[in-house]
């Protein structure tokens, strides 16, 4: 029997004819296996038994998992969406507007543009009174009560402290409403805005494939029953219809004339729906955003004054709601849009108690395209003469003013500090915030060295100033 050489790696003994037999057949047998070499195979054979099986569950480090199971077992649960506390919004103090109470003060305030988006539709968060430079929180939650909102970024205010930033609805939340809130870090400083999602479907024809609510297309459809009232929908098949067509003989419509209605930003869909039949047909629409514009005249007034709004490029007929320095609750008041989405000339009188810059939000109530706009309530100073440059103990003044508000009740004081002035009279001004001869003051020995006036109106704060010198016997005033 030859014998077998111990050495594992001998390639230059392979061809030699040592370890070789010949065959019957005279050919060469090959060389018999060792036990060196089973084992040689078996330590092989594990090591790559052993690389499978961490390929098959997920790789080094899961780097190769990609179907999201580990082993064969069940899937992996999905990570838990990241939610974030969210404060409530600081509550303004407010003033009375006609029937409504609107927040004394612009704060933070948000919207929504378009503010009616589809679940995975793109839009707009914009706003302004966060303080400067400052990071926003930008969360989303299912209902108003919510105290947590799904956190689906942050946007950092500019030098103005206004906000601008894109987000995409998610598609998880269907066609139910949602609430945005923009929250600063640091901070108490909260807004909210609402997002109206709308549904869309099918396809089918239609003559002009984009547009914006309030324009006109030309429908042409079939398949319904001869005679027919079809509804007209514009991205989604429920509620009031925008207009009602009706078929032909052979179940048709054709050429009809009809607007474009309300529907989300981007790709939406004309339905129309057979009344008896319930049959279908839907055209593919792209509805691009709407972008209304208001101004209000005069820019800046007292408050008291009468102002004047006027917009346009809402959707055609569509009421829109007017709000001041909020979006919460119900508006200041409403306005309907006339047939081109236009508001003509809408007045209000500026509330007592509004001072400073103020900011006007108008929002359609169909489209919820949106605008701000705002204007600046500047402060009344009146002014008040004696009407004695001076005199002896027991001389009597007056006052004449001027610059209060029209018809608004005046209280005169007399001395300084606040626990030495003292009531001296009360009087009313007249439409032009003027008065003669009002705020009878006796002069008392404790007068020698002069005495100072304050003058202050009820309604709208302004202060007026007057004052004697006995000494010299002149008076001033402001």
């Amino acid at each position: 029997m030859p014998e077998y050489d111990d050495d594992w790696d001998v390639p230059e003994d392979r061809d030699d004819p040592e370890y070789e037999e010949n065959t019957p057949e005279g050919g060469r047998k090959k060389k018999k296996l060792t036990w060196k070499t089973v084992l040689l195979a078996l330590v092989v054979f594990a090591i790559v038994g052993s690389l499978v099986q961490v390929v098959a569950r997920g790789g080094f480090g899961g780097a190769l998992n990609t179907t999201g199971t580990g082993g064969g077992g069940a899937p992996k649960k999905e990570h838990p969406r990241h939610e974030q506390e969210i404060r409530p919004p600081k509550q303004p103090k407010t003033i009375r507007l006609g029937n409504q109470r609107v927040p004394q003060a612009s704060g933070p305030i948000i919207v929504i543009n378009p503010g009616l988006v589809s679940p995975g539709g793109s839009a707009a968060v914009e706003g302004g009174g966060f303080d400067k430079k400052a990071t926003v929180d930008i969360l989303l939650k299912a209902r108003k009560s919510d105290t947590k909102g799904r956190a689906i970024g942050s946007v950092r205010s500019d030098r103005f402290g206004s906000i601008y930033a894109r987000f995409t609805m998610p598609e998880t939340t269907g066609n139910r409403p949602a609430v945005l809130v923009a929250q600063q870090r640091g901070s108490s400083k909260t807004a909210e805005a609402q997002v109206v999602t709308g549904g869309a479907v099918g396809t089918a024809k239609i003559n002009k494939m984009v547009g914006r609510p309030g324009d006109v297309v030309t429908v042409t459809a079939r398949g319904f029953r001869p005679g027919e009232a079809i509804d007209v929908f514009w991205g989604r098949t429920t509620g009031t219809p925008v207009t009602t067509l009706r078929t032909d003989s052979s179940g048709s419509v054709g050429q009809a004339a009809i607007k474009v209605g309300v529907a989300p930003t981007g790709s939406s869909t004309l339905v129309l729906v057979g009344k008896r039949s319930k049959t279908t047909a839907t055209a593919p629409f792209q509805m691009l955003a709407m972008y209304p514009s208001m101004k209000s005249k005069p820019y800046a007034l007292k408050a008291g004054q009468r102002i004047t709004l006027s917009a346009n490029k809402f959707a055609p007929g569509e009421r829109v709601l007017v709000y001041i320095n909020s979006t919460g609750g119900l508006p200041a008041f409403t306005a309907q849009a006339n047939g081109m989405g236009q508001i003509r000339d809408v007045a209000f009188n500026v509330p007592f108690g509004l001072k400073g810059r103020q900011t006007l939000m108008a929002i359609g109530d169909q489209s919820r395209a949106v605008v701000r706009s705002g204007f600046t309530v500047l402060p009344y100073t009146p002014s008040a003469e004696p009407s004695a440059f001076g005199g002896r103990a027991g001389t009597t003044l007056s006052f004449y003013v001027a610059g209060f508000a029209p018809g608004e009740t005046v209280n005169a004081y007399a001395g300084s500090g606040s626990k030495g002035q003292r009531k001296i009279g009360t009087f009313q001004v007249d439409s032009r915030g003027k008065a003669s001869a009002v705020g009878s003051y006796k002069i008392t020995p404790a007068d020698e060295s002069g005495v100072s006036f304050q003058l202050i109106g009820q309604k709208s704060g302004g202060v007026a100033k007057a004052s004697i010198n006995m000494s010299s016997g002149h008076g001033q005033g402001d």
